[in-house]
């Protein structure tokens, strides 16, 4: 299986995952405005150069407009009643970062690339198998969701009743469902201790060693360096 993506830069979901943890760790560090600005520019133009330039593009545009409403729309009058939404905006703009690289690596790889990704970093298969098994669930997740909200509509629940409505059928699928994934998981021989043979062809190369690089450059300034 390959890559989604058909850009200029191929990365491995490793290097993926590294700038990941990278830019979580500092996402609640104190930095400079430049350097912030900067990793966000840095972020988009990896985007655009594995294939997505139009999420680069958004991620960009959210930012200025993130940075825009923190420091110049609530400090007129006239923009007082969203100062209610200050503290979620600057939790956006703290994890922005971080959630631009998760986003890279949730469009570039499926599910299966980023299992064996993690299984050649030797993540132990008691956290590799409820990992995996709760990435694969996302989208039936989605799916029943959209059904009960179809059937609801249908019906036309009461407002009052839409909240309990939309819960207990969607935690009674979610049991259902939970249940058909453990057989199919002891059916496709999880309780194996023998090594899993993987047909991915994953490769570190140059590209990727200089963004890991990168990352970490960025990563040990703002701890050590980028708040002073």
């Amino acid at each position: 299986m390959k890559r989604k993506g058909e850009g200029l830069l191929a990365l491995d979901p490793r290097t993926q995952m590294g700038l990941v943890i990278t830019t979580t760790l500092v996402a609640f560090v104190p930095k400079p405005f430049w350097l912030e600005a900067a990793t966000v520019v840095w972020l988009a133009l990896l985007q655009a150069l594995c294939g997505h330039p139009w999420m680069a593009v958004g991620y960009l545009a959210g930012f200025a407009a993130v940075i825009w409403l923190l420091d110049y729309a609530f400090a007129f009058e006239a923009a007082a009643f969203l100062g209610m939404f200050a503290f979620c905006f600057t939790l956006w703009r703290r994890t922005f970062a971080a959630v631009m690289a998760a986003s890279l690596l949730a469009r570039e790889n499926s599910v299966h690339r980023i299992v064996a990704a993690m299984r050649r970093l030797s993540v132990p298969e008691a956290v590799l198998v409820p990992f995996a098994t709760g990435l694969r669930y996302l989208p039936t997740f989605r799916q029943e969701a959209s059904h009960i909200r179809d059937a609801m509509r249908l019906r036309d629940v009461p407002l009052s009743e839409k909240a309990e409505a939309f819960v207990v059928p969607l935690m009674m699928s979610a049991t259902t469902t939970a249940d058909e994934l453990s057989r199919a998981a002891v059916c496709r021989g999880i309780e194996n201790p023998a090594p899993r043979a993987d047909t991915e062809r994953l490769h570190m190369g140059i590209a990727d060693w200089a963004v890991l690089t990168v990352g970490l450059a960025v990563c040990l300034y703002t701890l050590f360096g980028g708040a002073r």
